[in-house]
């Protein structure tokens, strides 16, 4: 994840991608459920942006307001760094997306196997 800000009240996790590489929330207009898989490296000597018990709404680096992927979503914890776990996203999530918006590189595809 990117960054973690606070605009207007609304917490915002901003994360490297979005719906050109997820497109499932926005085009079914839901909020899509995710876990955050903490990461304890900082390399910055900036403070590290974070939220705790709070509601964050997830949004992607598109100039689109259609870049959202989770909104008011509950967290225990959440801090720039962190992972975001989209789980769920079934075979749609990166069939329907508009890959190469704005050239940006497409994700790298993580597969795990229990």
């Amino acid at each position: 994840m990117l960054d973690v800000k606070r605009n207007h009240g609304t917490a915002w996790a901003l994360v490297r991608g979005g719906n050109h590489h997820f497109r499932l929330p926005s085009s079914w207009q839901h909020s899509h459920p995710f876990s955050v898989l903490p990461v304890e490296r900082w390399d910055s000597t900036a403070p590290r942006p974070s939220v705790t018990d709070d509601r964050v709404t997830v949004a992607g680096e598109l100039c689109s307001p259609k870049d959202v992927l989770a909104r008011d979503v509950p967290v225990s914890s959440l801090r720039a760094g962190d992972i975001l776990v989209f789980e769920l996203a079934g075979a749609y999530g990166w069939d329907i997306s508009h890959h190469d918006f704005l050239s940006h590189p497409h994700p790298e595809h993580v597969f795990l196997v229990d």
